[in-house]
């Protein structure tokens, strides 16, 4: 198996990475936190971000926090799946069981600056610049997040276009496929 995991804040883009390496080269895609959005709702409860959250928390604390790593990794070998693309680890212990299971494992920090970030925001989100980069707070204290950033391997800014970034991610690929 060849797996890419895209980390960074929220709304940089790293679905969009991840869709383009879908769509482009193949790639399977497991979203990290539709585990905890799975047991959101076998229990009933709504699927917020504040509740994935939570829940993920919880997962954490019971089975240790690689939970949702190994989740989605068993996710991927079950499928028989080549070539996988994760997105959204937020912790370095999820870090190191990719690391520790996957020979050919990379993690790309997708980044883009606040201005960009908050623009792209959903109905989900904060609505104001405030209430959005409170979750860059949470996120980085709770899930040790900027030092997931910073164990990144590379690193594809998207601050412009989906075309831009679809470019920078092929330049990414053809240097993978070199090496």
């Amino acid at each position: 198996m060849f797996a890419l995991a895209f980390t960074g804040l929220a709304r940089s883009g790293k679905d969009a990475a991840a869709d383009c390496l879908v769509e482009k080269y193949g790639y399977k895609k497991i979203v990290m936190s539709d585990v905890p959005a799975e047991l959101l709702k076998k229990e009933g409860l709504p699927d917020t971000k504040m509740n994935r959250s939570r829940m993920g928390k919880r997962l954490r604390g019971q089975f240790g926090d690689d939970i949702v790593a190994r989740r989605v990794f068993e996710k991927a070998v079950a499928g028989g799946w080549e070539k996988v693309v994760f997105v959204g680890p937020r912790s370095v212990s999820e870090i190191e069981f990719f690391r520790k299971s996957i020979p050919d494992f990379l993690l790309v920090a997708v980044g883009a600056d606040e201005a960009k970030r908050f623009s792209r925001r959903s109905d989900a989100d904060g609505q104001t610049k405030e209430k959005f980069l409170e979750r860059d707070a949470h996120d980085s204290t709770a899930f040790e997040l900027q030092k997931v950033i910073k164990m990144a391997d590379c690193a594809v800014s998207n601050n412009g276009t989906l075309e831009a970034l679809h470019k920078a991610l092929g330049k990414l690929m053809r240097g993978l496929e070199k090496a």
